[in-house]
């Protein structure tokens, strides 16, 4: 893009990467003066490239597990679609929520405790408009990993931050329990209120100052530090980052829907890394579902898409039985905390 240079770009990714960064820290990064980087943020947010900053939560150990819900509507016009739009939008424990070009037109995340809750929250969320709903695909999320922006660099490697693990319903395994013990020690780690109240400060906007939340929260801005620090062991906040419009930056943003065979353990871990080394895998998914894996993945023209459809295929040509490829027209809601 003509309208944003390397250094803007070098903004970008330290944003995603962490943007409770201060200004200050950032411009050391970036080898800016402070105020240069401070003109250059204000610029970004103004040019709409970036649209907000949030939080990321782990919802496994709030309770909550991670369901996909994606919808082929039909027999619907333009301004009915804006209307079931606006209403999803509006709709508490949807954290994402975006439009699709292809088999679904609509995919949106919702955090629920049980299956009966999921099935209440469906029916209250469709019943409306069940007549325009042609076909649906459910997704259960088993463990999810979000990857930085390194495409926006040269030489710049992705680094892993995993937003979502654990059995998902309360059923954690003995095994998974050892593992993670130490740092959570329960399923569930609850949280007062005051904990609740910054979590929601924070997915609006992840760069308030520890001031500005000590006066909404009516405490010390140490005290505000303290409880941050304390969520992020809980392993409930794992990072901050940024809602950064793809389509600002002319780049395309991909769903791909991997149907697997012939899987072990070993199988998907070098999956796992085959999306890490790839810059422009933003988010792998292990599912439980009608497919096994499912990758979010920008690329800035065709011909990246198809070398890292070829280089999937390539790699696991004996495991991946089949795909789909979904096109995300426009995200209409990111909110990890939308509660």
């Amino acid at each position: 893009m003509k309208q944003i240079d390397l250094k803007d770009k070098k903004i970008l990714y330290q944003l995603d990467r962490d943007s409770s960064q201060t200004n200050k820290q950032i411009a050391r990064k970036v080898k800016l003066s402070e105020m240069t980087t401070s003109n250059k943020i204000k610029r970004l947010i103004s040019l709409n490239i970036v649209d907000n900053f949030y939080v990321k939560t782990n919802p496994s150990y709030l309770g909550y597990t991670h369901i996909k819900v994606y919808l082929r509507l039909h027999n619907i016009t333009k301004a009915k679609e804006t209307e079931i739009i606006n209403h999803l939008k509006k709709q508490k424990a949807i954290f994402w929520l975006s439009t699709l070009r292809g088999k679904y037109d609509i995919v949106l995340s919702i955090y629920v405790k049980s299956i009966f809750e999921f099935s209440q929250k469906y029916h209250e969320l469709f019943l409306k408009y069940q007549e325009f709903i042609l076909d649906r695909n459910v997704i259960v999320l088993e463990s999810a990993s979000s990857f930085t922006k390194a495409y926006l660099l040269p030489r710049q490697e992705s680094e892993e931050i995993i937003y979502s693990e654990g059995e998902s319903l309360h059923e954690h395994s003995k095994s998974h329990q050892k593992r993670v013990g130490a740092r959570v020690g329960k399923t569930q780690t609850k949280i007062d209120k005051k904990d609740e109240e910054l979590l929601k400060i924070l997915s609006k906007n992840a760069r308030e100052s520890f001031v500005n939340i000590a006066t909404k929260l009516k405490a010390s801005a140490d005290t505000v530090k303290y409880r941050i620090k304390n969520l992020e062991k809980k392993g409930i906040i794992t990072g901050f980052s940024t809602k950064i419009n793809f389509n600002k930056l002319n780049n395309s943003y991909h769903l791909i829907f991997l149907k697997l065979h012939n899987m072990t353990s070993q199988k998907f871990s070098k999956m796992k890394t085959f999306t890490k080394t790839n810059k422009n895998i933003v988010v792998y998914i292990k599912t439980i579902g009608d497919h096994e894996v499912e990758l979010e993945v920008e690329t800035s023209n065709k011909e990246e898409l198809d070398k890292l459809i070829k280089d999937l295929r390539d790699n696991f040509s004996n495991e991946i039985k089949d795909y789909d490829l979904l096109e995300v027209t426009e995200e209409h809601l990111l909110n990890y905390y939308n509660f």
